[in-house]
């Protein structure tokens, strides 16, 4: 009976960790990700937010109106955004009203979480950006 418990206690713990895995250390060269939600706010239909991750410590992508690219250091699994660097194109005021809430938080981020194929990004304990594969 001990052993039955040991076992359901054990492949409980092991579910819950597959779960929470993620840490900063998880982007990795090759990623490609579209933003699906900027503070709370779905990224509206035809509005492109990318993050694409073509070398290590590199991001790059489309803001809703320009394209950027930028860096980005972890330590331990904590993450930190350098500045970005960007074309400076004017589009319809609800693209960049989207760029700029991108800009806005993803400089605010602290860490993030991969669960299968949701990135999640954290200021504090709050998330901030999510993206899918």
């Amino acid at each position: 009976m001990r052993i039955l418990m040991l076992l359901g206690v054990i492949l409980t713990v092991a579910g819950c960790k597959a779960e929470t895995t993620g840490t900063a250390g998880t982007l990795e060269t090759g990623d490609h990700w579209s933003v699906v939600e900027i503070a709370g706010t779905p990224v509206p239909d035809g509005i492109a937010v990318t993050i694409d991750v073509p070398e290590a410590g590199v991001i790059a992508g489309a803001s809703g109106c320009n394209r950027f690219n930028g860096r980005f250091e972890t330590t331990g699994e904590a993450i930190r955004f350098g500045a970005l660097a960007g074309t400076r194109m004017m589009c319809p005021p609800e693209r960049m009203q989207v760029e700029q809430a991108f800009h806005s938080h993803i400089g605010r981020v602290e860490r993030v979480s991969i669960i299968s194929d949701e990135l999640v990004m954290f200021e504090g304990e709050t998330p901030v950006i999510r993206a899918r594969r």
